[in-house]
């Protein structure tokens, strides 16, 4: 980009970021509406140094002033520690072998791990925002989906088939979680929908998508005991499944169920194990580093974070989404309780399952779904800190002499987010 059209585009920035602050400041919806909703178009849009960003993570830096209306009502939630101290344990074993590119890996996991989480348990202001924030989501997708059906193909819009996959696979759990939550008169509103991110699903060719769909469904339905619907919603995505299928190029098919390691996508992944098993047994105790992502193709979250960072690295990772997962399910209703809070802790378990699924055969650090499932966090941790009861502040009444009475107190509700 040459110099005068940077000259150009910097004050439109500006005018944008003051539109911004503005609307979300009247709407506080917005910010996380365009935050979640546009997570799925990965494109950079903008860079500083060696750091590039997407729409999403633009309106998510955008956002953090916004907190200056929460002073005194700031809260980390019951992951804000264990998040901190994974990120901290991974920096600390990185230093001794510091990479070109550690700086860059590091700041991506406080993006999604601290920064999203962090924004998302702090600036929703009621279940309201959660809704929009879906809905935008579920919009986005069917653009995905009517895209991809249309043109039969895995690559458009400047994204690839694994990042319009996690996106779709993510959009499919929000629409199942909204089609239970809604009335029995409204459900049939997301029969299409589903029909359609599921066709889009199918069409996209992207195995790590439909493991990581099966997994945050299961665990959508599971998490409120839906055994029965989740029998009925699989056999009735089976018409839908072996109707796109039928209509797939011969050559499509042989892809999506091949696993021969004579393929090309299967012995790569097969190369990169390897070559991530011989980086961590060059240093088995710490890892090589955070960064070694950047170096090559990174398809298992669970051997990078071993090369990376060693067995404590490793340990820290799963402790990380191993306490999310555990703390959701901990929190299941005891009767099957279909609201927008349930809804928020809920999909942060789903999500989060399916990107780590999603993971073990594909990237794990790339925009798109990650910004979903570590954002759906946030909400399900705003969920709790709202709905904590009250704390009193003690103070003294008077009686009717106009003395002071501690025994009266004047006791009012601290404000809670």
């Amino acid at each position: 980009m040459d110099g005068d059209m940077e000259w150009l585009l910097a004050p439109l920035a500006l005018i944008y970021a003051l539109v911004f602050w503005v609307v979300s400041l009247r709407v506080p919806s917005v910010p996380l509406a365009l935050i979640l909703g546009l997570a799925p178009f990965q494109n950079d849009i903008s860079g500083v140094g060696g750091l590039h960003f997407s729409i999403s993570e633009v309106h998510l830096f955008l956002s953090v002033p916004l907190l200056c209306t929460r002073v005194g009502r700031i809260r980390w939630g019951w992951m804000g520690g264990v998040l901190a101290a994974g990120l901290v344990i991974t920096v600390l074993l990185t230093l001794p072998n510091w990479r070109d590119t550690s700086a860059l890996s590091l700041v991506q996991m406080g993006l999604y791990w601290i920064g999203a989480v962090f924004l998302f348990t702090n600036l929703p202001r009621g279940s309201q925002d959660f809704a929009m924030a879906w809905k935008t989501l579920i919009a986005v997708g069917c653009v995905l989906g009517v895209t991809a059906v249309v043109t039969r193909s895995s690559y458009f819009l400047g994204l690839n088939k694994n990042g319009i996959g996690a996106s779709l696979a993510c959009t499919l759990m929000v629409v199942v979680e909204c089609w239970m939550c809604a009335k029995a008169p409204q459900r049939w509103k997301y029969i299409p929908v589903l029909l359609l991110v599921s066709a889009a699903l199918v069409l996209v060719l992207s195995r790590g998508a439909w493991l990581s769909a099966l997994a945050g469904v299961s665990f959508l339905l599971l998490w409120r005991s839906q055994y029965l619907l989740l029998v009925k919603l699989a056999c009735g995505a089976v018409p839908v499944v072996a109707a796109v299928w039928l209509v797939l190029p011969a050559e499509s098919r042989d892809y999506a169920v091949a696993i021969d390691d004579s393929r090309y996508n299967i012995h790569a992944r097969t190369l990169n194990t390897d070559f991530a098993r011989e980086q961590w047994l060059s240093s088995p105790f710490i890892g090589v580093g955070a960064g070694l992502r950047k170096e090559y193709d990174a398809t298992n979250i669970l051997w990078l974070t071993l090369a990376e960072t060693g067995p404590l690295g490793l340990l820290a990772f799963l402790m990380v989404n191993g306490t999310l997962l555990v703390g959701v399910w901990r929190r299941r209703p005891r009767r099957a309780s279909f609201t927008p809070d349930s809804s928020a802790v809920a999909l942060a378990g789903a999500l989060v399952l399916g990107k780590l699924v999603h993971g073990m055969v594909d990237h794990y650090w790339s925009r798109g779904a990650i910004m979903i499932a570590w954002a759906s966090v946030g909400m399900a941790l705003c969920v709790e800190a709202r709905a904590r009861p009250p704390q009193l502040r003690v103070g003294v009444g008077r009686n009717e002499n106009g003395r002071r009475n501690p025994s009266k107190e004047a006791s009012r509700p601290i404000s809670c987010l």
